[in-house]
């Protein structure tokens, strides 16, 4: 906790002797009004604010799900591809339609991952951001070797 000047007053209780600054807004604070994050004093809004700054955002969470998720659609079809051909289910149509919904996570998992990292505060969802960008670019690169391997077989086929 910061030392106040002597003399000076609390912002809510002018006629408490302030014991602290809060670390973020710089009011002075009572006793009452004084609440301790991590060994830093707050007053209560600013206090909200940095608690709620250190949980991890639900949009990363879900970010982070559909990522893997699509992650897993690409996987599957590699395996689709490299056993035999039984009965598959959906055709063409239904791989095209998770791909692009691969394609739209990563994407937006790109996107909002690059959002929360360029943050200078500190946050409680950094380290999955860098776990949604990295599941966000293995989605990407999957989907750039998909796109390769289509070419490859148009190209040949057209031979």
């Amino acid at each position: 906790m910061t030392a106040s000047p002597t003399g000076a007053r609390c912002g809510q209780h002018p006629d408490a002797a302030a014991v602290a600054l809060c670390a973020r807004c710089g009011g002075y604070l009572c006793g009452a009004c004084t609440e301790v994050v991590q060994e830093t004093a707050y007053c209560a809004p600013c206090a909200e604010r940095r608690i709620r700054n250190m949980r991890p955002a639900h949009t990363v969470r879900l970010a982070l799900f559909a990522n893997a998720v699509g992650l897993l659609f690409l996987g599957a079809h590699v395996v689709r591809l490299a056993g035999p051909v039984h009965g598959r289910r959906g055709g063409g149509l239904g791989m095209l339609l998770e791909l692009a919904c691969t394609l739209a996570v990563a994407v937006a998992g790109t996107v909002l991952s690059t959002r929360k990292l360029r943050r200078r505060e500190e946050v409680g969802d950094r380290g999955l951001a860098l776990m949604l960008r990295v599941v966000s670019a293995l989605n990407l690169l999957g989907l750039l070797a998909w796109g390769a391997l289509v070419a490859f077989f148009v190209l040949s086929l057209g031979r």
